[in-house]
């Protein structure tokens, strides 16, 4: 190998070592946020942190919180731990993916299946973000704050074809070294 592509193959090395650091701290948010949403006013009965019955929202669907019923909440519940199961999912993918890198495995099967992978986990949480659009309609007290956001499943697709493109590159480099 060539020393300025040592050198690249190096930075790749090290930044996808730093970028591994800061999935792990993404995710360790994601269950962070798990837990307060667990303990905050979808979950439990009575004011939180003193506030009364004020219009709760999240990912564009607003709702009166303390005056959901028992099965509001459980099918709130269902959704918070599907969206942030799947966020968590997205920065497993991530780091899993960004380990070939930091062992300079750029181009090879294994990295382009991994982006394939993330890609799938990206259209998953695009299709419960598109599920949040429902919720106004299982859920008495609430609304629609904001319109229905599509762009996490075409990234997601996108991050697909990309993984597909990557693949046969792959191919086509153990191809050329098979015939050198």
């Amino acid at each position: 190998m060539r020393p300025e592509n040592e050198a690249r193959l190096t930075k790749i090395k090290k930044i996808s070592g730093f970028l591994r650091v800061l999935c792990v701290l993404y995710m360790l948010g994601c269950v962070w946020m798990v837990w307060v949403i667990a303990r905050g006013p979808i979950f439990m009965h009575g004011p939180y942190w003193g506030i009364g019955t004020v219009w709760y929202t999240y990912n564009g669907v607003g709702f009166k919180a303390y005056s959901l019923v028992t099965r509001e909440r459980v099918i709130a519940a269902v959704f918070f731990a599907l969206y942030w199961g799947i966020a968590i999912l997205c920065g497993l993918q991530l780091f899993r993916l960004l380990g070939f890198y930091s062992r300079g495995e750029i181009f090879t099967r294994k990295s382009a299946g991994q982006i394939r992978g993330w890609g799938f986990a990206c259209v998953a949480l695009g299709i419960v973000k598109l599920g949040y659009a429902l919720l106004p309609f299982l859920v008495a007290n609430s609304r629609r704050t904001q319109g229905m956001d599509l762009s996490m499943i075409v990234n997601g697709l996108i991050i697909v074809a990309i993984s597909w493109f990557m693949e046969m590159a792959a191919e086509m480099r153990e191809e050329n070294e098979l015939t050198v």
